[in-house]
C-alpha cells in the first residue's frame, strides 16, 4: 500500500472516530432578571387602623415600632439610658401596660401563639453577653431558654414562624468558632440543636462559620462563609446543604416559598428558586437608596422598605412595584404576624403612630 494511501485511510478513521462522539451542549444561560414595573397607584391591602404613641416615645427615645401582634394587642420595646421595657399596647381600648423591664438593653423581640421571646445584653467593651428570655403571655411567667457571648453589638437575631422560634449561638474553644442553629419548639417547649458548623481558627482558616439566618414557610436558610486556606466564599445554603448562590451582598434578605429576597444600595432582587417562577429585580429612584425589611404576605407578594421613609408592595405574579405609604416620616420594618401588617412612622414634628393593616385574603 502506498505512503498515500495509508494516510488517507488513517484520516479517514480518525474522520469517524470524531462523528461517533456526541455532542456537548452548551450549558443554557441564566435568563437575566425581568425589571418590576413600578406604578404609583398606592395599595392599601386592607382596612388600616392608626394609633398615637408619641407619648412613649417621648419617654423612651428608641421605640421599636410593633414587634408582634395578635388578635388583641401589638407589642413593642422601648429603650432609654436608664432601662428597656416591653409593652403591651391593646388595639380595642387603646390602653398600654408594661410586662418587662430590664436595666440591660433589650435587642430583638418576636412572637409565637401566645408567648413572647427576645434578647436581653450587657456590652462589656469588646463583647456582650446575652440570654435569650421567653414570657407565656397567659401567665406572665418568664423562662431563660439559652444565652452566651458574642463581639459587640452582634447579637442573635431571633427569626419566627407559627410554631418555633430559630437563631444563631457561637460557641469560640480551643481555636475554634462553632455555629449552633438552634430552634424552641413552641409546642413542646425543648431547644433542639439542628446543625453545628465548625471554623478552625489556627494559621490559617479553615471550615464553615454562619452570622445569620432566616426561617419561614420554606425552611431555614443560612448565610454561610466558607473558608479554605484563608480564601473565603459565602452562599445561602439549606440545612439541608444545597446552595443559592449569592448576586450581590446584601444588607438584608428574606427566604420564602418561591423566592430569594435580597436588598442592596439601589436595587432588590427576587430570586426565584423553584421553576417556573421569573427572577425580579427592582431599581431604586436614587442609586443611592437602600432595600431592606421584606416581609412575605404570601409567597408571591411582598411588602418591604426603601430608604426607611417609603414602604413597597411588590405583586411577583404579576410584576408590579406600587407604595403601600407616602412618605411621611422614617418607617420601621414592618411585620406580618396572623394577618396583620404592622409598622410605625415617625414624623418630622415628632408624632409617633403605629399603623396595623387587616390584610385581605
Amino acid at each position: 500500500m502506498s505512503t498515500f494511501m495509508k494516510f488517507g485511510l488513517f484520516s479517514l478513521i480518525l474522520l469517524l472516530a470524531g462523528c461517533s462522539q456526541p455532542e456537548s451542549k452548551p450549558t443554557p444561560p441564566v435568563p437575566a432578571p425581568t425589571e418590576l414595573i413600578r406604578s404609583e397607584t398606592f395599595s392599601p391591602l386592607g382596612q388600616s387602623d392608626s394609633y398615637d404613641l408619641t407619648a412613649v416615645y417621648q419617654r423612651y427615645p428608641y421605640l421599636s415600632g410593633p414587634s408582634y401582634i395578635d388578635e388583641a394587642a401589638v407589642y413593642f420595646y422601648a429603650s432609654s439610658e436608664k432601662d428597656s421595657s416591653i409593652f403591651r399596647y391593646s388595639l380595642t381600648d387603646r390602653r398600654m401596660e408594661k410586662l418587662y423591664s430590664t436595666s440591660q438593653t433589650i435587642y430583638k423581640l418576636v412572637g409565637v401563639g401566645r408567648q413572647l421571646f427576645w434578647i436581653r445584653y450587657q456590652d462589656n467593651g469588646e463583647d456582650s453577653n446575652w440570654t435569650l428570655e421567653v414570657m407565656d403571655l397567659a401567665t406572665g411567667s418568664l423562662q431563660q431558654l439559652d444565652h452566651g457571648r458574642e463581639p459587640s453589638r452582634f447579637y442573635p437575631d431571633l427569626q419566627t414562624t407559627a410554631t418555633h422560634v430559630s437563631w444563631i449561638k457561637h460557641i469560640k474553644k480551643n481555636r475554634q468558632t462553632q455555629s449552633l442553629v438552634q430552634r424552641y419548639d413552641a409546642a413542646t417547649g425543648y431547644v433542639t440543636t439542628l446543625k453545628t458548623l465548625t471554623l478552625k481558627e489556627t494559621a490559617t482558616r479553615s471550615g464553615d462559620y454562619v452570622q445569620h439566618l432566616r426561617d419561614g414557610d420554606a425552611g431555614i436558610l443560612l448565610d454561610q462563609t466558607t473558608y479554605k486556606a484563608d480564601e473565603k466564599t459565602t452562599t445561602y445554603t439549606t440545612l439541608s446543604g444545597k446552595a443559592i448562590n449569592k448576586t450581590a451582598m446584601p444588607f438584608d434578605f428574606a427566604y420564602g416559598q418561591h423566592y430569594l429576597a435580597t436588598g442592596a444600595e439601589g436595587s432588590a432582587g427576587f430570586q426565584a428558586h423553584v421553576s417556573n417562577h421569573p427572577s425580579y429585580r427592582y431599581k431604586t429612584p436614587e442609586p443611592y437608596y437602600l432595600i431592606d425589611g421584606f416581609c412575605f404576605l404570601t409567597p408571591d407578594h411582598i411588602v418591604f422598605r426603601e430608604e426607611r421613609d417609603q414602604l413597597l408592595y411588590a405583586d411577583l405574579s404579576n410584576g408590579t412595584v406600587v407604595p403601600l405609604t407616602d412618605k411621611e416620616g422614617e418607617y420601621s420594618k414592618p411585620v406580618f404576624t396572623n394577618g396583620q401588617l404592622g409598622y410605625s412612622v415617625v414624623q418630622d414634628d415628632g408624632t409617633v403612630s403605629f399603623r396595623i393593616i387587616q390584610v385581605n385574603n
